[in-house]
């Protein structure tokens, strides 16, 4: 029994101090949540968190911080002009969410490497034709503001993946969207729109498609045709009616149509029709 015990405890020790002395434990990005703090670190620090503070302008020191990637500014007061932004050359991701912008400070489209860009809950009523220059841009979140349109230089951005426009005043989408062949997700929730945009047909990638809150009344049959979709989110649209033929929706694992006025009998096909999806009405 004793040399059973000692085998075990040897076993376990072997494979607590063998199998894993080639694994790292993930590496912390060096991270600074307060300016002074940033400024002690200046040469390692990779990213800045001062969401929610109060500052007497944007802070140029930032620009002394050559590993600087990752900086959040989340709800802070006192940023002015954001002049010396444009410095930050190694900036991965950027939030000026709650910042009350009203327009997107030029400094924004200086930074060529900028992959993530958060700007919601702001009151910005336009989106300046220069977010075309952000080619390394692969996330936007633009949720909460005043848009009622975008420019057509968005569909520049080749490499967007993920598109948020959740609580603007949209009724449409420009056709150059249909050059954003990367996307994969986009986010139209309570906005104006009366028909899905079309241009979203030429986007093979997409993967979660969200009009909920609009006033969509037909889904176009070419969108049970995109070979990716996973989710369909059209909760609140005066939907009645699915198309015919629903086969092209393989990928589709959700499909929300809750407060949709369609009638028992479509519940129905439409159940039939898509056994493996989970539907909610």
């Amino acid at each position: 029994m004793k040399t059973r015990l000692l085998t075990t405890a040897m076993t376990v020790a072997l494979l607590c101090a063998g199998c894993f002395e080639n694994r790292e434990a993930p590496r912390r990005p060096v991270t600074a949540h307060s300016l002074a703090e940033a400024i002690t670190h200046q040469a390692a620090v990779e990213r800045v968190i001062l969401a929610g503070q109060t500052l007497s302008a944007f802070p140029r020191e930032l620009a002394a911080m050559p590993r600087l990637a990752v900086l959040e500014l989340r709800g802070t007061k006192g940023l002015g002009s954001l002049e010396g932004l444009a410095d930050l050359k190694a900036l991965k991701q950027l939030d000026l969410s709650a910042t009350q912008l009203d327009t997107v400070p030029d400094a924004v489209f200086s930074l060529p490497g900028l992959e993530r860009l958060y700007l919601t809950d702001n009151g910005l009523k336009a989106l300046p034709a220069a977010v075309g220059r952000l080619a390394a841009l692969t996330y936007l979140n633009l949720d909460a503001n005043q848009l009622a349109a975008l420019p057509p230089e968005l569909g520049r951005v080749g490499g967007l993946r993920w598109l948020r426009l959740n609580s603007n005043k949209l009724t449409a989408l420009p056709s150059e969207i249909a050059a954003l062949g990367r996307l994969q997700r986009i986010y139209l929730r309570d906005n104006l729109f009366t028909q899905v945009p079309e241009c979203l047909k030429a986007l093979p990638l997409l993967e979660d498609i969200s009009l909920s809150g609009n006033k969509v009344m037909q889904v176009p049959s070419w969108m049970t045709g995109l070979p990716k979709l996973r989710q369909v989110d059209l909760d609140g649209c005066p939907v009645a009616t699915l198309p015919d033929d629903l086969s092209g929706w393989a990928s589709l694992q959700v499909l929300s149509l809750v407060r949709c006025p369609i009638d028992d009998a479509e519940k129905a096909r439409i159940r039939k029709a898509l056994p493996k999806v989970h539907v909610a009405f």
